[in-house]
C-alpha cells in the first residue's frame, strides 16, 4: 500500500489522541523549562531600554514606530543597540533550544516505546532519554546554525535547511548510528519522499510562526499563563510534527 500523506496524518492524529496526557504533559514541562530557564539566564535590560528610549526619545511609542526610529538612526547607535542586546537574545535562544531539545527527545522516545508495546508515559520517555539529550543537542546547534544562516541569505534557503536536517533527530535517536548518519540519512529520506515531508513541515512552521504572533502582540496585555498555554499549544504542533515523521521512517527506513 503506497504511502500517502493523508494516511500518515490521519494516524498520526489517532496517535495523539490515544497517547494525549502523555503529549499534554511533555508540552507543558518544555513551556515551563523554558519560561524558568528564560527567567534565570535573563540579564539586566535596563541598560538597553535606556540606550533604545534616549536614541528615540519616547518610552510610549508603539513598536513600528521604535522599529522606524532605529532604522533612522546612524550605524554606531544601532551596533550599540545589537552589542546590548545580545546576552538577550542568547537567553533566548539557549532556553528555546533545550526545552526543545527535552521536548524532542521525549516525543520521539515516547512514540518509539508505544511502537515497541513497552510501559509508556511522559516521564519514562524522558528518563529514556537523558543518555541521548548530549548528541541531540550537538545535532539541534547545527541544524539551527544551518538553518538560521540560511534564513540571513534568504527565506528558501533556510527552509532548505530545515527541510533536509528535519528527520535526523528520529533518525539519530532510533537508529542510535551517530550524527553523520543521521543528517546524511535524513537528507536522502527528506528528498526521497518531498511530497509527504514537505506539506507538514509548511504546515508545522506556518501554524508555529501564527501562535508565535499571537503570543508577541498578547505579551504585554496577558498574564504569564496564557504565554505558557501558547507555548504549549506550539510545542504540541512539533510534538505532531515528530509523530508524523516518525510514522513515515518506519515505513521508508533502510532494513
Amino acid at each position: 500500500m503506497p504511502i500517502t500523506a493523508h494516511s500518515l496524518f490521519r494516524d498520526s492524529v489517532n496517535f495523539i489522541r490515544n497517547q494525549l496526557s502523555s503529549f499534554i504533559m511533555l508540552a507543558l514541562l518544555a513551556s515551563f523549562i523554558s519560561y524558568v530557564l528564560l527567567q534565570t539566564m535573563m540579564p539586566d535590560t535596563t541598560v538597553l531600554h535606556q540606550m533604545i528610549t534616549g536614541s528615540v526619545g519616547s518610552s510610549a511609542m508603539t513598536r513600528g514606530e521604535v522599529e522606524q526610529a532605529i532604522k533612522g538612526m546612524p550605524y554606531e547607535q544601532q551596533l550599540a543597540i545589537v552589542e546590548a542586546a545580545v546576552p538577550l537574545f542568547g537567553a533566548v535562544a539557549l532556553s528555546f533550544l533545550l526545552s526543545q531539545t527535552i521536548l524532542i527527545s521525549g516525543v520521539i522516545n515516547l512514540v518509539i516505546q508505544v511502537s515497541q508495546g513497552q510501559p509508556s508515559s511522559a516521564l519514562r520517555a524522558l528518563g529514556s532519554s537523558v543518555t541521548s539529550l548530549p548528541m541531540l543537542v550537538v545535532l539541534l546547534v547545527i541544524s539551527s546554525m544551518l538553518i538560521t544562516f540560511g534564513l540571513s541569505l534568504y527565506l528558501l534557503p533556510g527552509l532548505f535547511f530545515a527541510f533536509v536536517l528535519v528527520l535526523s533527530p528520529i533518525i539519530m535517536l532510533e537508529s542510535r548510528k551517530g550524527l553523520i548518519y543521521a543528517i546524511s540519512t535524513s537528507w536522502g529520506m527528506a528528498f526521497a519522499n518531498l511530497r509527504i515531508v514537505l506539506p507538514i513541515l509548511l504546515f508545522t512552521l506556518s501554524t508555529k510562526f501564527i501562535l508565535l504572533v499571537i503570543s508577541i502582540n498578547l505579551s504585554t496585555v496577558s498574564p504569564m499563563v496564557v504565554a505558557l498555554l501558547l507555548s504549549a499549544v506550539s510545542n504540541l504542533v512539533t510534538a505532531f510534527l515528530f509523530v508524523y515523521l516518525f510514522r513515515l521512517y518506519m515505513q521508508v527506513k533502510p532494513a
